[in-house]
């Protein structure tokens, strides 16, 4: 976050406004906390003692009792902060609706192999250590009681779970692990992303710039995503001397520049405002323009070439059909509180109404 009298610019990776885990119920906070708490033999009597208590433990042992919880009841039921009126005010997605008095960039982009997705392959791995490797039950179940967070809808779980069965023909343990991290990503962090993205760019809010940063191989034992690893110069850091190629360090130096850029000028092409000198590193960034043919972004990869349309295919059902759907469920419940409220709404079970 960079600011100054007259413009902010703002950076997010792998963080949307419009995500679905960016607020979670005050309700749902305390159940989640509870279960936490039993899991590791912490008192649930008392909030105070709890809460002490689960402050006293390891970061290892609550990230392994959280990934316990979660390979029970799904990758989806994750953790979030509460609208409490203090810490936070209101929900960041109602917050965006106001329009800011000083012109604000954005930055703003995902990885593949973001964290939600790591901890979706820890379920896997849990799962794994219990003998369950051959069926498909244990991550379907999963996206069935996952989707649609506090407020689940049966025909969303229905449509999701059809939808990414699509992407593979065979019943095997490993296509349906995919399946799951795809759902996982395109609900929780790229389609998100874009939205956010969208957004920005449609209110003329400044300018806006996207990024992707593709599937990394070679250094999960870093607990790093790409784009952090790349645009904090870790594969200079001492201490993974001989860790990196000097194809990712070059990749590394490119990608700091660009951030750095963005944060000096809230352009990642130029290092100042009046600056109008294209990089010779790489192509130039484009701008995110919400439209057909102009939702581009940059994808860290070697090349650091030039997108368009990110995962416009899976976005498009989430933000069209599912919300369509959504609507449907919605009016039909109104119309049969309306009816409720009248008396004409049949005994449970009958198909016939009174007239």
């Amino acid at each position: 976050l960079h600011g100054s009298p007259c413009s902010v610019c703002i950076l997010f990776q792998g963080g949307s406004a419009f995500s679905p885990a960016a607020v979670i119920s005050q309700g749902r906070a305390q159940q989640q906390a509870a279960a936490l708490a039993e899991e590791i033999s912490c008192p649930t009597s008392s909030m105070q003692e709890m809460v002490s208590c689960l402050r006293q433990k390891p970061a290892s042992v609550l990230n392994d009792a959280q990934t316990k919880l979660l390979a029970v009841s799904g990758p989806f039921h994750y953790w979030g902060p509460v609208v409490d009126g203090q810490y936070l005010r209101e929900a960041p997605a109602r917050a965006l609706q106001r329009t800011p008095r000083v012109k604000v960039d954005l930055l703003i982009g995902s990885s593949q192999d973001d964290g939600l997705i790591n901890r979706a392959k820890a379920v896997k791995q849990f799962e794994e250590s219990q003998g369950r490797t051959s069926s498909k039950t244990a991550f379907y179940q999963a996206l069935q009681n996952s989707l649609g967070g506090e407020d689940a809808d049966a025909g969303v779980r229905a449509a999701a779970t059809w939808y990414y069965s699509l992407e593979h023909s065979t019943d095997d343990y490993a296509s349906f692990s995919r399946a799951l991290e795809n759902a996982t990503r395109d609900y929780f962090i790229t389609c998100p992303v874009i939205d956010m993205a969208s957004h920005w760019a449609r209110r003329a809010r400044g300018n806006v710039f996207m990024y992707h940063a593709p599937e990394s191989y070679g250094h999960s034992s870093l607990d790093l995503l790409a784009d952090v690893r790349s645009a904090f110069g870790l594969p200079f850091y001492p201490a993974y001397e001989g860790q990196f190629t000097l194809e990712e360090k070059s990749l590394s130096l490119k990608i700091m520049q660009f951030f750095s850029n963005f944060i000096r000028s809230g352009n990642p092409n130029y290092p100042h405002e009046f600056s109008r000198k294209a990089p010779e590193f790489a192509a130039p960034w484009p701008d995110f323009v919400p439209r057909a043919g102009g939702e581009s972004y940059k994808e860290l990869s070697v090349l650091l070439p030039n997108r368009q349309g990110l995962k416009s295919a899976d976005c498009s059902f989430w933000s069209k059909y599912i919300r369509s759907l959504k609507a449907v469920a919605a009016a039909e419940s109104e119309e049969e509180d309306g009816l409720a409220d009248t008396g004409l709404l049949g005994e449970p079970g009958s198909k016939s109404y009174s007239r």
